[in-house]
């Protein structure tokens, strides 16, 4: 008899077999995956183990119901295949962070729109939402951390899975590059929790939504592709003409920001990623009220001014902040403590002039001890910004001679203290020019217009009245005043104001004397003059050791 030739076993394929009936209600069905990415596929999930198969079951509903769940499953099935495929390949395409966002966006209202037709009550949307963040803890490794401290690695497995998003961007018809998904994970599991609290509230009948308003449109808002942080940096110091301090300070922010997003548009950057960004910055060198109160500042108000330029739509520093510990202070008051105050007053009376810095050591200390102005103003005081008035001595502090932090000029009489020890003999005999720096020498011509041209308005040189100031407050910790709490110059303002307050001088008259702001309208109103401070310092003591 002729052999009858055995059956060949059937291929495995990526068919899917029919929906089957469950035994405890609805349907159940399976879909083989193939060979080439099962390995890839497991690394979708926590375990990473290759996954040979997918389960489906629609869960207790008709078959209906099944059918058009089943769909849903399969097409995200053949997207996360087509995806692994088409990374393998260099392929998918790459969006910019702004078009990212608005994908998120889209993603957002289809997803409140599927899910909704679930029809749940606001209790069992509400029991989703708090096991979606069981979940999503436990995804994390170690499990239970703060949403913000989570890898995002453990984190987007989780969101590409309960956000559906393989199912969307498949209808879509898009296959994103692998640095694009990611981005585009990212921002959808910071709305994924919005979308739950959204379905809750529907659920209870409120379908009010002001949350779709912060995405932005495909394509729209991203303005100059050419504008960078740091060029807008440089715009910025272009046209408002910031304090050679200002930009010193902030310059290194801008760098940071250029360095850390090098090919990104000012425009393109959103609210989410600084935000993260700025969390970055903090380490040990560099505290979170530093972030907070320079690095955040600066770029807060450098896009404010972009925003109202329009050289961009949107600030995203703002919508968020950086939160600070509260420190611990050891210290009851920010001024100098008596024997702080006899400690650098008898230093600073022991100085033997001979140079300009010696100056400043011996006159700075006792000039901000009299007068309550900021050390950079004294430091940069001339010969000329002495006078007499009335027979009242007094210095002139004015924009002329430098940075006046509120650019307005003030006369300030002179102690009578100040007088005795001879400073009006010491600022004229100083002639004309700087008391406590040595003035730049003269340039030709030529050499001026050299100079000018090698100029850099992003890294303006720093004064020399800065150098100086910047050298007393290292001096007075050098000779004992270490506390880390205190501020070595500026804490002679508030010594002057607990004291003038202790003699009873008038808020309004200690305020002229400092150049501080008027805290109300009507107190700007009938500003003392050189006259009526003189009288009001009459009543401040001599400093005595």
């Amino acid at each position: 008899m002729p052999k009858v030739a055995a059956k060949a076993k059937p291929k495995l394929t990526a068919k899917v077999s029919d929906l089957t009936a469950a035994r405890r209600g609805g349907y159940v069905a399976r879909k083989l995956i193939p060979q080439d990415v099962r390995e890839a596929y497991g690394k979708l999930y926590g375990d990473g183990a290759p996954r040979w198969e997918a389960w489906f079951n629609s869960g207790d509903v008709d078959r209906l119901r099944a059918r058009a769940k089943h769909r849903d499953w399969l097409n995200e099935i053949e997207a996360r295949i087509a995806n692994i495929r088409a990374e393998r390949k260099g392929e998918g395409r790459t969006l910019t962070p702004q078009d990212a966002r608005a994908l998120a966006g889209e993603w957002y209202k289809w997803f409140v729109v599927q899910m909704a037709a679930y029809k749940w009550s606001s209790s069992r949307w509400r029991d989703y939402r708090d096991r979606s963040w069981d979940g999503l803890y436990a995804a994390t490794d170690p499990p239970g951390r703060s949403f913000d401290d989570v890898d995002m690695d453990y984190v987007r497995p989780f969101i590409a899975d309960e956000g559906r998003t393989a199912q969307f961007l498949a209808g879509k018809g898009l296959q994103l590059d692998l640095p694009s998904r990611d981005m585009f994970l990212d921002y959808v599991s910071r709305d994924f929790f919005a979308a739950l609290d959204m379905l809750v509230r529907r659920a209870d009948g409120d379908f009010s939504d002001d949350y779709p308003n912060r995405f932005p449109k495909q394509g729209e808002g991203v303005g100059d592709p050419d504008l960078t942080p740091w060029k807008l940096f440089e715009k910025w110091v272009a046209e408002v003409a910031p304090a050679a301090s200002t930009i010193d300070r902030w310059r290194a922010v801008f760098q940071k920001l250029n360095a850390d997003f090098p090919k990104m548009p000012a425009a393109a950057l959103q609210p989410e990623g600084m935000h993260e960004w700025a969390k970055g910055l903090m380490n040990a060198e560099r505290a979170a009220v530093t972030v907070r109160d320079v690095w955040v500042i600066a770029c807060r108000t450098i896009f404010a001014w972009a925003v109202e330029a329009k050289h961009v739509t949107r600030n995203p520093f703002t919508g968020w902040r950086i939160r600070v510990p509260k420190k611990k202070r050891t210290r009851e008051s920010k001024a100098f403590t008596k024997d702080e105050i006899t400690t650098i007053l008898k230093a600073a009376m022991k100085i033997e002039v001979r140079t300009k810095m010696d100056g400043a050591k011996r006159w700075c200390p006792w000039l901000a001890a009299y007068t309550g102005a900021r050390m950079g103003e004294l430091t940069q005081l001339r010969g000329s910004d002495l006078f007499e008035e009335d027979g009242i001595w007094a210095i002139n502090i004015s924009p002329e001679a430098g940075t006046v932090k509120t650019s307005n000029a003030r006369s300030v009489p002179l102690h009578e203290h100040l007088i005795k020890q001879g400073f009006v003999r010491f600022a004229k005999a100083s002639g004309d020019g700087p008391l406590f720096y040595n003035a730049p020498k003269s340039k030709t011509k030529d050499e001026t217009t050299v100079e000018k041209a090698k100029d850099d308005p992003t890294n303006p040189k720093r004064p020399r009245a800065v150098k100086a100031r910047e050298r007393i407050a290292a001096w007075v910790r050098e000779i004992g005043v270490t506390d880390p709490e205190l501020q070595p110059n500026h804490a002679w303002r508030h010594t002057f104001k607990k004291i003038g307050d202790r003699a009873d001088m008038p808020e309004k008259m200690l305020d002229a004397l400092c150049g501080h702001a008027q805290v109300s309208e009507g107190r700007k109103y009938g500003q003392p003059d050189l006259v009526d401070k003189s009288e009001a310092l009459k009543g401040f003591p001599r400093y005595k050791f």
